[in-house]
């Protein structure tokens, strides 16, 4: 029997289906221990959400990445790989239908996830982190043609977006409030200290930076509706209703992303407002485009001033001044380490390992996922090493993704991961262009505030940790959906 018949079969005899199967569950978690019958009713509520309607797995997923490391599932699954099972069946379940039309980000992303492939399958080092390193690259694609899937239904793709948009900006606000609670209480381990009883903020992440980066991918989402909809000036119980939540979900965000004292994440950000800026500023013409500017310029010129005022706390004027150490390049074998330039020191040695890795395998690098054991790797007589002394132990990644992705997959993997940005960036333009209802705008201008704050902060870490991708692909998605209405209606 085909499966599009089984669904027919289950379309016509469902009713009677779930009365048997809610029949039959009650009476095995009758005879369970609590926390497993708990465990059970979850997984079972999210898969009947995945038979209500696609838009639900997707969503689950979204969901799930900052609680990813709280719970481990029966075989050793993650809540989101859970979800990743969950999305996959019910993109099967939907094989027989129309398939979306190719778009450049998607497209191009299929294109990088065959380069990783290719790079896995050359690495003379381990082709099994090498095929992790590409699965995990295969779930973003999961996640973006799921999303691009539901969306293509023009139908019901409003509420959907609803759907999509208020699980990006509640899973990171949770998470962000967390890490507040984290740094003014102090909760969390000394090597997070800052000083006056503070530790930098991780929320659920487990570390600063991936938190801040987490955050860099939310909370322009958040602004771009908050501007969108102060721009519709409808001023009704609705209305100040949205903008409420909206208002306190942009303050635990970046509340959140400041308290992380993530340089990389601070210049992120700022990249990503910076961008934004120009998106909101061109939609109204050149001269507003030159407000913003000015605002942007004395919006700089403050903050210079405030810094040298001695205004701001000691730790936050500190951590805001040795951004400028940290972008300066230097040979780590000619400075002395001190406790104070400790960690820009250890950064650039990682670069410099990582330009190492590049001159070795140019085209297609040391393989995906192989950096830190390329890193540590031993020498043979003749052999250059490719760490900097003393820092013989990998930190995982080169604190730069572009020269990362260079090093692990060759200028190959590293171009078409160029590419790839930019085809968000033309769906982005594209969509903004034809953004009609306020949500769109919101969606379009939020998601150029994420692209451009992804961007900028990977000059520093690497954000495609963590299942962090699931939210990245979810929001080009939308763009790309946005761009492909727009291409529909031409």
């Amino acid at each position: 029997m085909q499966f599009p018949a089984l669904i027919t079969i289950y379309r016509e005899h469902r009713l009677w289906m779930w009365l048997i199967g809610a029949a039959v569950t009650g009476c095995i978690l009758g005879f369970t221990p609590p926390l497993v019958a708990v465990s059970w009713l979850i997984g079972l509520a999210a898969l009947g959400l995945t038979l209500c309607d696609p838009v639900w797995p997707v969503a689950l997923a979204v969901l799930s990445v900052p609680f990813q490391q709280l719970v481990i599932l029966p075989g050793g699954l993650s809540l989101t790989q859970a979800c990743f099972v969950l999305v996959a069946l019910s993109l099967i379940g939907r094989i027989h239908q129309p398939w979306p039309k190719l778009t450049a980000p998607g497209l191009s992303l299929a294109v990088l996830v065959w380069c990783l492939a290719l790079a896995a399958a050359a690495t003379p080092l381990s082709r099994t982190e090498g095929l992790k390193e590409t699965l995990r690259w295969g779930t973003v694609l999961l996640i973006y043609v799921a999303t691009v899937w539901v969306l293509q239904d023009r139908l019901r793709a409003a509420w959907r977006r609803t759907v999509l948009v208020t699980c990006l900006l509640v899973a990171p606000a949770i998470t962000a409030l967390i890490g507040v609670t984290q740094f003014v209480n102090g909760f969390g381990p000394e090597s997070f200290a800052i000083g006056g009883g503070r530790v930098r903020a991780y929320g659920t992440i487990g570390q600063p930076n991936s938190f801040a980066g987490y955050l860099n991918q939310s909370w322009p989402l958040a602004v771009g509706m908050l501007i969108a909809l102060v721009e519709t000036r409808q001023y009704h119980i609705r209305f100040w209703m949205l903008f409420s939540i909206l208002l306190v979900a942009t303050g635990s965000l970046l509340g959140g992303l400041l308290a992380s004292f993530s340089r990389g994440g601070w210049i992120g950000a700022l990249i990503g407002a910076l961008a934004m800026g120009i998106a909101f500023g061109g939609r109204y013409g050149r001269a507003m485009l030159i407000r913003v500017g000015m605002a942007a310029l004395l919006v700089g010129l403050s903050g210079l001033l405030l810094i040298n005022s001695g205004l701001l706390p000691t730790a936050l004027s500190n951590r805001v001044v040795s951004i400028i150490a940290s972008l300066r390049p230097f040979d780590t074998r000619n400075v002395e380490i001190t406790p104070e330039n400790f960690a820009v020191v250890e950064r650039m040695a990682h670069l410099q390992a990582a330009w190492h890795m590049v001159q070795e395998r140019p085209l297609l690098g040391v393989g995906p996922g192989n950096f830190s054991i390329a890193y540590e790797r031993l020498v043979y007589s003749g052999q250059s090493p490719t760490w900097i002394k003393p820092w013989y132990d990998s930190r995982g990644h080169a604190h730069n993704y572009y020269l990362h992705i260079t090093a692990e997959s060759g200028l190959i993997g590293a171009s078409a991961y160029l590419v790839f940005l930019g085809s968000i960036w033309y769906s982005a333009i594209r969509a903004l262009r034809q953004a009609q209802t306020w949500m769109i705008r919101g969606i379009t201008l939020g998601g150029i505030g994420v692209a451009g704050a992804l961007n900028g902060h990977n000059l520093f870490e690497n954000l495609h940790v963590l299942n962090m991708g699931v939210q990245f692909g979810v929001i080009i998605a939308m763009l790309a959906t946005i761009d492909a209405e727009r291409k529909e209606e031409l």
